[in-house]
């Protein structure tokens, strides 16, 4: 099976260049339960390692242990596996004498998390969310390297605006990231209006202007922090599912296209720690509220909600920058 590569940004560390591993599990069942169905998994899959725009040779990984997480709604499973490389064809092989036996709940919705570390890499990936009915399980899997900030994904979105994979100063999708006030472009541990820096010189601006926009400041000029119309559009042209990753809540916003992407619910700071964090996420776009200028334009996800709103321009919240081809 091939898998499309993502595009990626090519200025990331030496060593964090993008493992794309096109990863198909078949798992035939051994028996069945009233409530669970136990597993015999058999896996096969291609994988491609790169740094930068060269490729490496995968004959100098030859096995490799994963921790594969089996999520539910309220509780996840973990099981151990190997992978070893058959040296006839370079396509790698479940070892079951070596693994955990897997077990599912029957109609039960779940999905599959898988993690491993090669050559001094965490990877990670996960696959949609499905409900076991038959005998046969097929699941898709990318798995990433560990540091994918500052790559993007295409949504298939109409205006072509790509979002980028992770929040600003976090590594994986997962994580939270850092917290910065509306219009400043460092992080910091207390936000009020004592520690706000920005006066009434941003109050007419209809966007922040680059000096003020905290994702050119921290990840180039191909970057910035989206407008009320970028999350307007994902708003209308993705299909949202409040879920887990690698037991981390938050929304999977998944495009046209097929692709996904997942934000968080990494609540806000104020002057004390993280509050909401794990429940509510609340995300800063680009404009200010000109009917009160202390207030600033954002959007707020639950597992209920997913809108547009305004918030007080000092408050500590995380950003998910975008780009355009």
């Amino acid at each position: 099976m091939k898998i499309n590569m993502l595009n990626i940004n090519k200025q990331m560390k030496h060593f964090s260049g993008i493992l794309f591993l096109g990863m198909i599990l078949v798992f035939f069942a051994t028996s069945c339960h009233k409530e669970t169905i136990e597993l015999s998994p058999i896996a096969k899959f291609d994988m491609v390692l790169t740094r930068g725009d060269k490729s490496m040779n995968k004959s100098a990984v030859t096995e490799f242990s994963a921790r594969v997480l089996v999520e539910y709604e309220y509780d996840t499973i973990e099981y151990k596996c190997m992978f070893v490389e058959n040296a006839d064809d370079g396509v790698y092989m479940y070892d079951a004498a070596r693994s955990d036996v897997m077990s599912v709940r029957k109609e039960t919705p779940f999905r599959v998390y898988v993690e491993t570390v090669i050559d001094n890499n965490l990877l990670y990936g996960e696959s949609e969310t499905m409900t076991v009915s038959e005998e046969a399980v097929v699941v898709s899997l990318v798995l990433n390297a560990d540091d994918v900030s500052r790559t993007y994904i295409d949504l298939g979105l109409p205006s072509g605006t790509l979002w980028a994979q992770c929040n600003l100063g976090a590594k994986r999708p997962e994580e939270y990231g850092t917290y910065y006030s509306w219009g400043e472009i460092a992080t910091k541990d207390l936000f009020s209006w004592n520690t706000y820096s920005i006066g009434s010189e941003l109050d007419s601006l209809e966007f922040l202007d680059a000096s003020h926009d905290a994702a050119i400041a921290n990840w180039g000029d191909n970057w910035r922090m989206p407008s009320r119309e970028d999350f307007e559009e994902l708003n209308a042209s993705c299909t949202r599912e409040w879920t887990t990753r690698n037991n981390v809540y938050g929304y999977l916003l998944t495009g046209s296209n097929g692709n996904s992407i997942f934000l968080p619910a990494a609540g806000g700071r104020g002057e004390g720690n993280i509050y909401e964090g794990g429940s509510c996420g609340f995300y800063w776009l680009n404009s200010v509220y000109t009917d009160d200028t202390e207030f600033a334009w954002g959007f707020l996800i639950d597992a209920e909600s997913f809108y547009e709103t305004s918030y007080y321009r000092m408050y500590g919240q995380t950003i998910r920058p975008v780009c355009n081809r």
